[in-house]
Parts: structure tokens; sequence; C-alpha cells
């Protein structure tokens, strides 16, 4: 019965790709036309980056030029199209039907790991709009400790948002500030959070007397987006293809990734990660 259940769901997932026999990409050319293979004649990086997709997909994958990103995000919404890349002015009017999947992180930046926001468990700020007027702390001067963070905040409430900004030396000194009253707020990405809370036993409760409030990262200037009915076996696919793309097919990548300038690979993103603040 176990090998007939392996071959049943082998013969539903060969029935569901020669059902969408296609994958159609939007390309930014200033007006729009019928999707097509690509002529012989295009550029030898996108020549790769298509022949990549088809080999790893099992897909033909197919070119729809559209006149520009606004344009591709009703396509895609549509379901004219499965694949765009799109920031967020264009990714706004459609984020109810599409998902950002994939960013790309250039040369020497950050991942866009995950920021926190935390206050004392006793405090009555309960969300990232009551500290408007309030005190912060950053926990170190680093990038993934100053940088990073600030810039997650600024997208979300710009410039004067916050009454004072302090950055301690490390976690702990800026815990011990939010513990002391001198702050109303401690920002730490998630890692540093992590490590900061840990004890030594599982029962262990370090921050105890903290509470998140808020959690988010920085939001991305572009992002490649894909309808948010697309099914998650491709969805995966599409993600570890373009993961690995920058180790396993340099030349795919370079064209892939031409959106970013200095592009060192790409990343997985959340499904809102265009969404503006």
């Amino acid at each position: 019965m176990r090998v007939f259940a392996v071959f049943a769901t082998i013969a539903l997932f060969a029935a569901g790709s020669a059902e969408a026999a296609t994958f159609r990409i939007a390309a930014v050319t200033g007006k729009t036309a019928p999707c097509h293979s690509l002529a012989s004649s295009a550029p030898a990086g996108q020549i790769a980056y298509f022949k990549h997709l088809a080999a790893r997909l099992g897909q033909d994958v197919l070119e729809c030029p559209v006149a520009n990103e606004a344009a591709a995000g009703r396509a895609l919404e549509s379901g004219a199209l499965d694949m765009a890349v799109m920031g967020p002015a264009s990714f706004e009017p459609v984020k109810a039907k599409t998902r950002s999947i994939l960013t790309v992180r250039p040369v020497g930046d950050l991942n866009r790991i995950p920021v926190l926001v935390a206050t004392k468990k006793t405090s009555t700020r309960t969300s990232l709009s009551a500290l408007k007027g309030g005190t912060i702390v950053f926990a170190g001067k680093a990038a993934f400790a100053y940088g990073l963070p600030r810039k997650a905040l600024a997208d979300r409430g710009g410039p004067g948002f916050f009454a004072r900004e302090d950055v301690a030396a490390a976690p702990e000194a800026a815990a011990a500030r939010l513990r002391s009253g001198a702050v109303d707020a401690l920002v730490i990405n998630a890692a540093a959070w992590q490590r900061l809370c840990q004890g030594d036993r599982p029962q262990d409760a370090n921050c105890g007397d903290l509470k998140v409030i808020w959690r988010g990262r920085p939001r991305a200037a572009k992002a490649i987006v894909v309808r948010r009915d697309i099914e998650d076996e491709l969805r995966f696919r599409l993600i570890g293809v373009h993961v690995a793309m920058h180790l396993e097919a340099r030349d795919a990548f370079a064209w892939g990734s031409s959106w970013i300038p200095k592009a060192a690979e790409f990343e997985p993103t959340e499904a809102d990660a265009l969404v503006a603040p």
C-alpha cells in the first residue's frame, strides 16, 4: 500500500505539471505583447536564466512583455503571468492576490533579519504606534544592531517618530536601561534577543519581565512576486532554485538579479516584504 501511495503521488504531480506546462515571466519593455519563447538573439544572460529555470522547474519558460511594473502587477493579479519583479508602489494595489517570495542581497549588505521592539511587561504601551514620542535604546553600534533596526523603524515612522534614540554598548546594557526606566523600549534584532533571553536551562526566562510589542523587517526595495494562489511545491522550488543560483549558474544569476546593483545572492522573504507602512 505504501508503494502504491508513493506512485500515486508521483502520478498526481506529473498530471499537475502537464496542466501547467509553461511558466510566464514579466519583462518590462514599455509595451504589452503576447508571451513567447526567447529568440536566439536574446541576451546571453537572459537565455541562461530562462534555461536554468526551465530545467529546474520542468516547464517551458516564456517572456511576457509588459508596459511597466504596474501593468505587470495587474497581469499577475489576473492570472496572465506567473512571476514579476516589483517595487512597493506597483505591489500595493495588487497585494491582496500576490506575494513576495525573494529579494536580492547586495554585496556588503546584511540580510533582512527580523527586528523586535520590547518594553517592560508592566508597560501600557502595546504597539509600535503607542511608542510615538517615546524613548528607545538600540542594542549596539554595529550595523546589525543599529543600522538595520533603525531602517526597519524608519520605514514605519520616519524621522522624529521617537522623542529620543539612545545607543547602548551591548544588548545587556540596552536591556538594563529599559529595566531601569531610562527608556520606554528596546530595539534589537531577533538573533540578539534570543541570545539575551536564553538561559542555561529550558525553563529559564531571562526576559520574563519584558514583552515584545512589534516585530518587523526593513521594507524591501524590490522583490520577486508571484500570485498568492501559487502551488506550495512550485513556490518552494522557485525559492530553492534562486537561492542556489549564485553558486550553480553564475550567468543566470547575473541576469536574474540585475535589478539590484552588485547582487550577492537571492534570499527568501516574507509575503509582505514590499508592503508600505
